[in-house]
């Protein structure tokens, strides 16, 4: 769970970005704690035990962003909120950002800075300790999944398998052998859950495990201990430049 606090002298500000980080708390297991329109009374009120992630604007009467992290947030994930683009610069000196977003943000942006910046990093255990992550396995059963077990995961059908049922994916491991069925969770759904252990999109029916990644082409994938061949759309290709560069010279 992230538990963050939200600070900036709009109180109109307050308000739809809070309506917006509600729109993705729950895939992100992120909690509202406090909202202050005051840099005072934040500083005041705030415990440092009481939050993980700060989400500040960086221009306020009595205290600035910079400052009231200085004071409250000096061990904390913090993302900065600015109605300008030129405090980068002050900003990425002063302490260990994690985001610096314009108003009004864009989600997407905001869920790029969680899963790069924020997630698994506010955590004291290693994810190597705890991989385990729940998934809902049909309509009664649930199970305890180790991503590092799947090799890929898709809604579409593969190695003569019949095809998941709507709204469903199947996990395969290892030599394509089918892990789980008719997990009720969807492709991006999943995607969420799995992007930060080193999953990404090859198309929007499939995600793959980068960490079995073996070799490439132009448009295809190969993962060891795999027969099954994905081609990359062109849509999801962009996506995936940065993370197969880290792997393989060019693209």
């Amino acid at each position: 769970m992230i538990r963050y606090i939200l600070v900036d002298d709009d109180p109109e500000i307050l308000k739809w970005a809070k309506a917006d980080l509600d729109t993705i708390a729950k895939d992100y297991e992120l909690k509202h704690v406090a909202s202050y329109s005051s840099s005072k009374k934040a500083y005041e009120n705030i415990q440092k035990d009481d939050f993980d992630l700060l989400i500040v604007d960086f221009e306020m009467p009595v205290y600035n962003g910079i400052e009231l992290a200085k004071k409250i947030a000096a061990h904390k994930k913090i993302v900065f909120l600015t109605s300008t683009t030129n405090n980068e610069k002050k900003v990425i000196n002063n302490l260990d950002i994690s985001g610096f977003l314009s108003k009004p943000f864009d989600v997407q942006e905001f869920e790029s800075i969680l899963k790069n910046k924020v997630i698994n990093k506010i955590n004291t255990v290693s994810k190597n300790q705890t991989n385990l992550i729940n998934l809902l396995i049909g309509s009664n059963r649930d199970i305890q999944f180790n991503p590092t077990l799947a090799y890929y995961i898709s809604s579409s059908k593969f190695n003569n398998e019949a095809a998941p049922v709507k709204n469903c994916v199947h996990i395969y491991g290892k030599n394509d052998k089918i892990l789980y069925k008719n997990v009720r969770l969807t492709i991006n759904e999943l995607y969420k859950k799995l992007e930060s252990y080193n999953f990404n999109k090859v198309s929007q029916s499939t995600i793959i495990n980068m960490a079995h990644l073996k070799e490439r082409d132009n448009i295809h994938i190969n993962l060891f201990n795999t027969e099954q061949t994905f081609e990359v759309t062109a849509k999801e290709k962009m996506g995936l430049v940065a993370k197969l560069r880290s792997k393989f010279k060019g693209f």
